[in-house]
């Protein structure tokens, strides 16, 4: 057993020393990463799609909404370039390139009879990318919801004003109700007749102005509900007070007075109540609060470091192992260790170890120079040492398969590259895997950084242990790679001689 080891503690030292002697590849694949973290994290600005755009605004103005308003509203998610009321003008700048985006708001009045057109707000673009097509409409959306906003606060505005001018004509109707009351003469009666008629007539035209009828049914807004209900029991009480009064029932006519007075009473109040509601509250009785629990998310350079620093370790190790076997394949070594008392697993438990040791080694000079971006250390520091070690065996697994299956340097390094690109894409580091249907979940498996940016995140930036699935998914990477790996390599090494 000794006697083992030795020999494969010699391949370890060996392959330490040949990594030694190139401290330029050592600061490359060290500082390099590093200065790419730096530099991305100094220049990032947002991960939303740039967007241009040019405003065409009504000549005649939108009521209740300003040029400025919607020019700051546009501006806080589009670079708003220009404003301007000549549609032409604003395509032409489409055509040439000058915008991405044309937004062209139509003419918007506030006329309650006409229920048949819609005005549209209309966006064009030319744009070739579907994530910016995508936030273009997004904020399109989000723009028409400003705009509806604002109108409805301009109707609710109107409709507390009018609510204020019923107020004053209950006022008086219920002093004109008092008097009559006291004296049941016909002159009065007829008085009382025509104010009856005009209080009604009122009561109509303070319904026409009032936001829908089922927002209040809703009991979204209850202050509206009371104010429907109150205008429906005086309207009642109305139709009654005209039935006595035109019957001449003196003892009637006293009772619909005293309700009628006592609904005008109750309906002043809930005037009062409501013309006090802020506007935005009538037309958006329901609002929206956030609370993020941890206190804040965390920047975007932050949140994909574990995501950078899993990728870089990975491909430090996978680039290590990959040459490993070819080259000792090129140089004819295989053919002097096969007429050796060594056996293939020593040389594999070598050279493994000492990949091992280099990249968890750098790794964890990365993840203390992460500290410089602020980026949290690990919450459990044994776990995380645990964890990238295995993330560096598994990643000199998939290596040597890719060095095990390569006949020379330029396939095991185009096979590299094909592993960093499925890395990007199919790990949840560039896109969501959640994203894809089923078969990528396949390829994910097999790719230790899908388990170590789980990994990575949970013990840097939510403080939390690392789950069991990131520790099987690892560890099956390792025994079905190092297994694949001595099932092909050890027929190449018995071939040698042949």
């Amino acid at each position: 057993m000794i006697a083992y080891l030795t020999k494969a503690i010699s391949f370890f030292t060996k392959e330490i020393h040949d990594v030694r002697r190139q401290p330029r590849l050592m600061i490359g694949l060290v500082g390099g990463p590093l200065l790419v973290l730096a530099a991305f994290g100094a220049t990032f600005r947002s991960a939303n799609p740039f967007v241009s755009a040019v405003l065409v605004w009504p000549e005649k103005g939108i009521p209740g909404v300003s040029q400025e308003q919607a020019a700051q509203f546009i501006g806080s998610n589009f670079a708003l370039i220009k404003v301007t009321t000549d549609r032409n003008e604003a395509m032409q700048m489409l055509d040439r390139g000058d915008v991405d985006v044309v937004q062209v708001v139509p003419e918007i009045g506030l006329n309650p009879e006409d229920t048949t057109s819609r005005p549209e707000i209309q966006i064009f673009s030319r744009t070739i990318d579907p994530n910016a097509e995508a936030w273009t409409r997004s904020l399109a959306y989000g723009e028409m919801n400003f705009i509806n906003q604002q109108l409805l606060s301009q109707e609710a505005n109107q409709a507390q004003a009018k609510a204020r001018e019923v107020a004053g004509y209950l006022s008086s109707t219920q002093q004109d109700f008092e008097r009559l009351r006291q004296n049941l003469n016909p002159q009065e009666i007829e008085r009382a007749e025509r104010v009856s008629r005009e209080l009604r007539s009122a009561l109509v035209e303070l319904l026409a102005f009032l936001p829908p009828e089922s927002l209040a049914q809703a009991n979204i807004s209850p202050e509206l509900s009371k104010l429907y209900r109150d205008i429906q029991i005086l309207s009642d009480d109305l139709d009654e007070l005209d039935q006595a009064l035109s019957q001449g029932d003196v003892v009637n006519q006293v009772e619909r007075l005293d309700s009628a007075a006592d609904e005008i009473e109750n309906l002043r109040g809930t005037i009062d109540l409501f013309v006090a509601i802020p506007p935005e509250n009538i037309i958006s009785p329901i609002q929206e609060t956030y609370t993020n629990l941890r206190g804040s998310a965390y920047s975007l350079v932050i949140f994909y470091a574990p995501a950078v620093l899993a990728l870089l370790v990975q491909q430090l190790a996978v680039t290590l192992a990959s040459l490993g076997l070819v080259r000792e394949r090129q140089m004819g070594s295989f053919e002097m260790f096969r007429v050796s008392p060594l056996k293939f697993s020593q040389i594999l438990l070598g050279k493994t170890l000492a990949y091992i040791v280099f990249v968890t080694i750098g790794g964890l000079i990365l993840t203390a120079l992460l500290t410089l971006l602020k980026v949290p250390l690990p919450a459990y520091p044994v776990q995380y040492l645990i964890l990238l070690v295995l993330l560096a065996t598994a990643s000199v697994g998939i290596g040597f398969v890719i060095s095990a299956t390569s006949r020379t340097d330029s396939q095991a390094i185009q096979s590299t590259m094909l592993v960093l690109l499925l890395s990007i894409f199919f790990t949840g580091f560039f896109l969501p895997i959640a994203g894809f249907n089923w078969p990528a979940w396949i390829i994910a498996l097999f790719i230790p950084m899908t388990h170590a940016i789980d990994g990575f995140k949970e013990l840097m930036l939510a403080g939390q242990r690392v789950n069991s699935g990131v520790w099987i998914g690892l560890t099956l990477i390792i025994v079905l790679s190092f297994g694949l790996v001595s099932l092909i390599m050890r027929r190449q090494y018995r071939k040698v001689l042949n």
